[in-house]
Parts: C-alpha cells; sequence; structure tokens
C-alpha cells in the first residue's frame, strides 16, 4: 500500500525540530555530506538569534509520508529584498526531500501557493534567508564535500525544478585553488602586485581585532558598496554586521584578514577562512559531549588545509582602475602566501557570478579552476 503524501506547515516545536533534522537522516549515508552545526542551524531559523529574519515573512512547510517526514521548504517574503530590488519577488529556501518527483512538486507547490497569497508577483530561489547566506541549487561538483556555509544537495533537485516550471535566472561559481599551483604568476599579475608595492599612494594592513566589530563594520561598508549592482544583491544592515562580528571572530585570524587602503583611506579587504566542514566531519553536527574535543584537536593541533574567501571587495570607484586592480592582485597574493605558511594547501572562492568578468580573471590568474556550479531558479507566478 502506497501511502499518502501530506503538505502541514510547519508552525510549532515539534515541527521545527523535524524541520531541521532532515538534512542529517537525508543525507546520513552521503560520504560527501558535511553536517553543519545542529546548535547553529537552530540559531539560523529563530528570529530571537538571527537579525536576517527581522526583514522576513516565511512560512515552513514538511512533506510527510505516512509517519517520516520526507522533504522541507521555506517559502518567505524579504523586506529588504523588496526595498532594494522592487520586484514583487518571493523566495524560497531550505530546499531537502526523497527522491520521489511527487514530494518536490508538492513542496514547491506549497511554497508558491504561499507566496502568491502574499501578493509575490514571482518566485526565486533556493537561498536559505538571502543571497548573503547558503545560496543556490548545486547543479555540478557533486564528487567533493560543500566548504563551510555552502549549500549541498542531491543531483535530481534541478530536474524538480523544472518538472515545477521554473527556469534558471542566473549561475554562481566556487573556484578551487591550489595553493601552491600556478607559480610564476603570469606577467600581468606579477606587474599589478609591483604596481602595488612601488604605490605611495597604496598601503595594507591586518585586521585590528581590538576594534575587531569596528573592522566588520568597515568591510562591510566596502561590501555595501562593491557589490551594490550585482545580481540579487541585499545590503547587510547594522544588526546583521554585529552578528556576523560575533560569530566570525572565531575563526578570524589577523594575518587572514587584509585591508587595502587608499591615500590613508580603507577601500578594498579580503578574509580567508578555515573550512571548518572539514574539522567537524563525522560529528552529525554535535559538539556535545564528545564532539567539542575532536573538533578542537582537528581545526587547532591537526591542522585544516582547506580554507574559503567568503567575502572580499572593493570600492565601486577603484573598479577596473590600474591602482585599485593593483591592489587587489596585492591583497590576493598577500593572503595565499600568509595561508601557505599556515598550512592550508587548498582555498575556495566562493560564489562568483557566472557573468562576473572581473572576479572570473582574478581567479583565473591565481590558477584556480570552477569547479562548483550553483544554480537560482526563478518562475513567474
Amino acid at each position: 500500500m502506497v501511502e499518502t503524501l501530506q503538505i502541514i506547515e510547519a508552525d510549532n516545536s515539534a515541527h521545527l525540530a523535524q524541520f531541521l533534522d532532515l538534512p542529517y537522516r537525508l543525507y546520513a549515508d552521503d560520504q560527501n555530506w558535511r553536517p553543519p552545526f545542529r546548535f547553529e542551524r537552530k540559531a539560523h531559523i529563530s528570529p530571537a538569534k538571527n537579525p536576517t529574519l527581522n526583514t522576513i515573512n516565511d512560512q515552513k512547510f514538511l512533506a510527510v509520508r505516512g509517519a517520516s517526514v520526507v522533504g522541507r521548504i521555506a517559502a518567505f517574503i524579504n523586506s529588504a529584498h523588496q526595498n532594494h530590488h522592487q520586484d514583487g519577488a518571493g523566495h524560497f529556501g531550505f530546499f531537502d526531500c526523497e527522491h520521489n518527483p511527487e514530494t518536490g512538486a508538492a513542496l514547491l507547490s506549497a511554497a508558491q501557493s504561499w507566496l502568491t497569497e502574499q501578493g509575490a508577483k514571482k518566485i526565486i530561489g533556493p537561498c536559505n534567508w538571502t543571497v548573503n547566506e547558503e545560496t543556490g541549487l548545486l547543479v555540478d561538483g557533486f564528487d567533493t564535500p560543500p566548504v563551510v556555509l555552502m549549500p549541498y544537495g542531491r543531483p535530481y533537485y534541478a530536474e524538480m525544478m523544472e518538472q515545477a516550471g521554473f527556469e534558471k535566472s542566473i549561475d554562481m561559481l566556487a573556484f578551487q585553488a591550489d595553493l601552491h599551483a600556478g607559480y610564476p604568476r603570469p606577467r600581468q599579475t606579477q606587474t599589478m602586485v609591483k604596481i602595488a608595492e612601488k604605490d605611495s599612494r597604496v598601503t595594507f594592513r591586518k585586521v585590528n581585532l581590538s576594534k575587531f566589530a569596528d573592522e566588520v563594520a568597515l568591510a562591510m561598508n566596502i561590501f555595501n558598496d562593491a557589490w551594490s549592482e550585482n545580481w540579487g544583491f541585499v545590503p547587510f544592515s547594522d544588526d546583521q554586521i554585529s552578528h556576523m562580528a560575533k560569530d566570525m571572530k572565531p575563526l578570524i585570524d589577523p594575518e587572514l584578514f587584509l585591508i587595502g587602503e587608499i591615500d590613508g583611506e580603507p577601500v578594498a579587504f579580503i578574509t580567508m577562512i578555515p573550512d571548518i566542514n572539514m574539522a567537524a566531519r563525522g560529528l552529525n553536527g554535535k559538539l556535545f559531549p564528545f564532539g567539542f574535543l575532536k573538533f578542537l584537536y582537528r581545526l587547532k593541533v591537526k591542522g585544516v588545509t582547506q580554507a574559503r574567501i567568503p567575502l572580499m571587495g572593493i570600492r565601486r570607484e577603484w573598479h577596473n582602475k590600474r591602482r585599485g586592480l593593483a591592489l587587489t592582485a596585492h591583497l590576493c597574493e598577500t593572503i595565499f602566501e600568509a595561508a601557505r605558511n599556515k598550512g592550508y594547501t587548498h582555498c575556495e572562492l566562493s560564489w562568483i557570478l557566472e557573468d562576473n568578468a572581473g572576479m572570473i580573471r582574478i581567479c583565473e590568474q591565481a590558477a584556480a579552476k570552477p569547479y562548483k556550479t550553483y544554480r537560482m531558479y526563478e518562475k513567474q507566478i
């Protein structure tokens, strides 16, 4: 007997616990799945702990077959996105489900219906609240694990999207750099680095950990300006920046958070963080009672060799200008050298829009290769 599929609203604590738990069951047998910490995922959907939710009206859904939860999705209206883009879009995220076309179709239909009731004119996703967080559906690169704060999924999700009438909006690329490869650098890169070194107007410094909250606010101010014209961009709010500073500080090495200045004015930054997914493997998202010591040993003693550059930027006024290009090249080469000295062998640069020719060129000059593709979908409703 085939059990009936039901889509229910996840509105109580028991439902939310099932919503959070599903990926840990769904991907348990996948060798490339890297379970995120459960306490972090719980905080991520909590309005009391995640300031991003101050601008979001959402509805979470569960797909239930018999006594088992077999899928989940969240539909939401992000007023910060609407204020910036005014495109009438609603969004969906947290999409995970069993390999059954009926389940995927029912979840996407539930999200669409709810967004239609909210007055949305189109639906975009997946993203887990904003494009500044886990964004896109993995469509290529299933043969390697995701790095920290990058999404995961199944190959059949793309077919579910397309069967539900969603079309590609844009692709986002993840580049992987072997930090010991690609030397000597192309002549153009070497020239740009030398220009920055000889330019008296250009200076560089490490982040000041004693003023870390202020430094993060400075970097995010640069970021908000640098990427303001990018697809799907939503600026970081002051509350989000403060929250980010608190979360990031334990992961930050001052030699891997660099700021570039022109005439004493900060105009660019770059930061690299360890891929804590490497240190958390096998813990099933749990730090206690025994996971914490294992995690700490892997992170601080044994060492993590994979890193990620999640954030960088240069103010728009210096885009495509010689001094700006030189400063960017110098920042990249300096942080790569510092990472090698700390034992890192590889670094992911992610994510990068497929039409961002400038960033793609920077990756290529660093001998980084595209190895994962994340797709954003959209549908008129």
